[in-house]
């Protein structure tokens, strides 16, 4: 499952967390909150990335099973920690 952000030219929405075919809006707040985590180790990057990106319980399952079927999970969270870094 493709899980990436996406920057964006938008003030209201800087960015997006894109989850499989969905697109989840990041608003300002929540993308600076998001760059305090990004020194985390995996496990503790992913659970605070879930209840900061996930609104409601839909997607954090959805956020979950992304995470789940990544084949590098550090790898995947350095990714996302760099992808966070530049938004």
């Amino acid at each position: 499952m493709n899980l990436r952000f996406e920057k964006l030219q938008s003030p209201i929405y800087p960015a997006f967390l894109h989850v499989g075919e969905y697109s989840i809006p990041i608003d300002p707040d929540r993308v600076q909150s998001l760059k305090e985590i990004t020194r985390e180790e995996p496990a503790p990057f992913f659970e605070a990335l879930i209840e900061k990106v996930g609104y409601n319980r839909y997607l954090k399952e959805l956020l979950r099973e992304g995470i789940s079927k990544a084949e590098e999970p550090s790898s995947l969270a350095r990714r996302l920690q760099e992808e966070i870094r530049s938004l």
